[in-house]
Formats: C-alpha cells, structure tokens, sequence
C-alpha cells in the first residue's frame, strides 16, 4: 500500500515539474489579431518554432521567463505569447514540446470567427458613414467616423488607430473636430476616399478602446482609481463601385492651357514650353506627359502638382514644363487627356494646340564653315595636281654609294623630322589660341549667356553636354568654376564650331 501512495506521489512530483500548456480565446472577431500563448515549466525546455497557422504568417508578441532552484534542481517557467490575422475559422494545432529530453504535447484547438456587431449603449456611440456608396472607380466619397460620448462618463482614455482602407486611395482633409451636443461630447474625423477596383467593397467596423473609470471596484491604487477598458465597434459600410469606360482612368472636370515661350529661334537656343490641366477630380491619377519630337533634344523636369478643396471637391493643378533645343525647324505635338464627366455621362477630350517652330540659321557661322571647306578643297587639289607631276627614276649605285646615301638619308630624316614636329606644336599652340568657342566662352559674364553659346554644341562632346545639362538645370552654380571646367575640356578636345 505505501508502494502504491508513493508511486501516486512520483507521478503527481512529475506532472507538477514538467508541464505545457497552450492558452487561446474561443473566437475573435473580423480584422482584429488573434494572440495566443504557450506556457511550459521544467528544467530543459525546447519550445517549437511556429512560422504559420492555416497559412496565415504568425509572429511573435512578447515572451516571459523566469527561474527557481528548489533543493539544487533547476526548474524555469517559460511563456511566449503569439499574434497572427486570421480572416476565417482556424485550427491551432497541436505543438511538441521537449521537456528534460521528454516529449510533450499541446491539445488542438479550434478559434471561430465571428463578425463585429455595433455596440448599442445609450452612452456611447461610434458611427461610421460616407457621402456616396454608388461610385466610379477614382471618384471621390467623403468618409467620416463620428464618436460621441456622455459628458458624465468618466473617461480616462481613448484607444483608436487610424483606418486602413484597403482598395482605396485616401487622404485625410481636416484636423479632429470637437464640440458638444446636448449632454454628449462629439469628436469627427474626415477622410476623402478613392475607390481602386470595381466591385463591391465593404470598409468593417472601426473599434475604439475607451479606458474607464472602474466605480465596480473599491480598491484604490497609489497611482489613481482602478481602469477598464470597453472595446466599442461602429458599424460597417458597403460600398458600389462601377468601372470607367475603357481606357479612361479620370473622373471628374478639367480644363487644359499651354504656354509658348516663342515660335521663332536660333539654332541651338533653348524654348520653355509649359502644360497646365487645373479641376475637380482624382488629379493625382494624371501621368507624366511626355512629348516627342524627333531631332530635338527636350528636358523635363516631374511634373507639379498642387491640391486643395472648393466646396467639398477634391481637386488642383498640374503643371509640367519643357525645354527644348533644336537646330532645325520642328513641331510641338498635340498633348491629348481623356476624362470621364459623370454628370453628362461623356467622355471628353483635351487637347493642346500644335505649333510649328522656325529656326533662324547663323548665317556668319555658315559662311566660316563654307571658306573653310573650299579652302581645305583647294589644298586636297593642289597636293593631287602635284602627285600627278612627280616623275620617279631608277639610278643604279655602287655598293658604297647606297651606304653613304642610307646614312646621309637617316640623317635628314631625323632632322626633318624633328623640325617638322616642332612646327607641328607651335601651330598646334598658335590654332588653340585662336579658337572662336574658346574667345566666346572667355567673354561671358553670366550663366545664361555662356548657356546660350553653348547649346549649338550639344551631341558633339559627352563631357561638354554633361556640363551643359548642368548648367540648365541648377539654379546656384559656381560660375567661375564651370566655367573654367568648360574652358579646359575645350582646350583638351580642340572643340570646334
């Protein structure tokens, strides 16, 4: 019988020693996370690695341990908590735990889903609401959340998190407006919405963590009275959202204006070309514009976009602005944007004008170029009038004689050569110094004016468009340095007009 007492006592010492539990609520509730924990006690403990549950990712929320040593037995307590975000009735499996080399195992469990119902109390009240359920995908819907509260309830703290809208682009248009309505305080908040997809999308319930004084309970903290917390939901909204017509991605109503600098220019100087589209719809929804025109050189800069509201209509302007340089005549394109005007159940089009820009030719630049090409073409005639009179002779020599003229040969050779590289790099130094660009550009006193001498240059040298590009896109440059950078790669490349 002591036997039997004693072999009870070892098993019940076991199960007190070595012990893992798993603990999880029942149910959760629709876009909240479900936390659960496990707990084990003993000496040596392996705990499981858990990365999913029904192929939802899990993730660690906060872990404890602690340590005893009871008559020189080492025993620890060790709780991890979990979170994941379940949207659908789950099981949790059961986990292995290996406790002092032995094996132990958590029970399964199922945790049900339930949906979110709004909280009906006549002293708090959380409501959630939009301007226009039926939209188009892009078209704008006001959302406002309204948390109303009596003025009586001893409310410590207000636990919210902004709302995630999935499938809409949002923006929030005011600061928390606060203000008093018969005995209830009333707190709004407004965000404007824009429906991505089509369909029908629900925004769930919102919840709000609402600390409390606890009147239930008598006992008093150093810190204050005792607190507790009430989760109150909203309601929930179901949206219908109708596709825009094909190829259409704006909604609302536009006009559209262009700016020219100039119709009229000389070769290699730069014209400012601007569109701007100002109204009331999904603007941010407006591409890059680009233009293309073939055998100019065009820099963009991203477009500008400015936004704000007019009677509760979203909207703004867009402005994008062009340079163009050019060494013959071109067009400006037609820059075309489709919208979608709902109150007339159209699709309108807007359209910039086109423009034919002229040209001028520097007519002194071509003249140089055309003394030089007939003076090159008068020295290539001369050097073949001259190959056509040579005559050439065969002497026969003695051995001695070819000796004495290979050696005197040499040494003509040499000289000529090296009187012929002489005059070769004084002439190099002489033509260097005589370079127009290289006057020109010595000559400016101004970022725009070394600019305007320099894009008749653009595609001839890389290193020099860089410093070009530069140039036209900073505001504050170091004038003299660019400058000098300029000089030196002229210098270097003998860069010519």
């Amino acid at each position: 019988m002591l036997k039997k007492y004693f072999l009870i006592l070892l098993i019940f010492t076991s199960l007190a020693s070595a012990n893992v539990t798993m603990n999880s609520p029942s149910s959760f509730h629709v876009g909240e996370p479900l936390i659960f924990s496990l707990e084990a006690i003993g000496g040596d403990i392996k705990l499981p690695v858990i990365k999913s549950i029904d192929g939802f990712i899990v993730t660690q929320n906060g872990s404890s341990k602690s340590l005893s040593i009871v008559n020189g037995k080492r025993k620890q307590n060790i709780q991890i908590s979990y979170k994941l975000y379940p949207n659908k009735t789950i099981t949790i499996q059961k986990f292995k735990v290996l406790i002092d080399g032995k094996e132990y195992f958590t029970k399964e469990k199922i945790v049900s889903q339930i949906k979110v119902q709004k909280t009906k109390s006549k002293y708090i009240d959380f409501v959630i609401g939009v301007s226009q359920k039926d939209l188009f995908v892009g078209e704008q819907t006001i959302f406002t959340l309204t948390f109303k509260y009596r003025r009586d309830l001893q409310i410590v703290d207000l636990g919210f998190a902004a709302p995630s809208f999935s499938n809409f682009w949002y923006k929030q248009i005011s600061q928390p407006a606060k203000y008093d309505e018969g005995q209830f305080v009333v707190q709004k908040l407004n965000y404007i919405i824009f429906p991505q997809k089509s369909g029908k999308i629900t925004i769930p319930a919102l919840k709000v963590d609402v600390s409390l004084v606890d009147s239930r309970n008598n006992n008093m903290s150093f810190f204050g009275p005792a607190v507790r917390i009430e989760k109150i939901y909203s309601n929930e909204l179901v949206l219908n959202i109708k596709d825009l017509p094909n190829d259409i991605f704006l909604i609302g109503d536009f006009k559209v204006k262009e700016n020219l600098e100039n119709k009229e220019l000389k070769a290699g100087d730069a014209l400012n070309f601007d569109i701007e589209i100002q109204g009331r719809g999904n603007i941010d929804d407006i591409p890059e514009l680009k233009l293309d025109i073939p055998n100019a050189t065009i820099y963009d800069n991203k477009a500008i976009k400015t936004y704000d509201m007019i009677d509760g209509l979203y909207g703004g302007t867009y402005k994008k602005s062009y340079s163009i340089v050019a060494n013959e005549d071109f067009i400006i394109p037609s820059a075309v944007l489709k919208y979608f005007d709902k109150n007339n159940n159209i699709i309108k089009v807007l359209k910039t004008k086109e423009y034919k820009i002229k040209i001028k030719k520097d007519t002194q630049k071509s003249t140089q170029k055309e003394i030089q090409l007939h003076k090159q073409q008068k020295n290539e005639n001369e050097i073949n009038k001259k190959n056509e009179k040579e005559i050439v002779k065969v002497i026969e020599t003695t051995d001695n004689q070819k000796l004495l003229y290979f050696f005197f040969g040499f040494i003509v050779s040499t000289v000529v050569f090296s009187l012929a590289l002489y005059i070769k790099n004084q002439r190099s130094k002489k033509l260097h110094a005589e370079l127009p660009l290289e006057k020109e550009v010595k000559q400016t006193k101004s970022t725009n004016e070394l600019l305007n001498i320099l894009l008749s240059y653009i595609n001839i040298d890389e290193d020099l468009d860089k410093m070009i590009y530069s140039l036209e896109n900073e505001k504050t440059v170091n004038f003299k340095q660019i400058k000098k950078d300029i000089l030196e790669i002229i210098k270097q490349k003998e860069i010519k007009d």
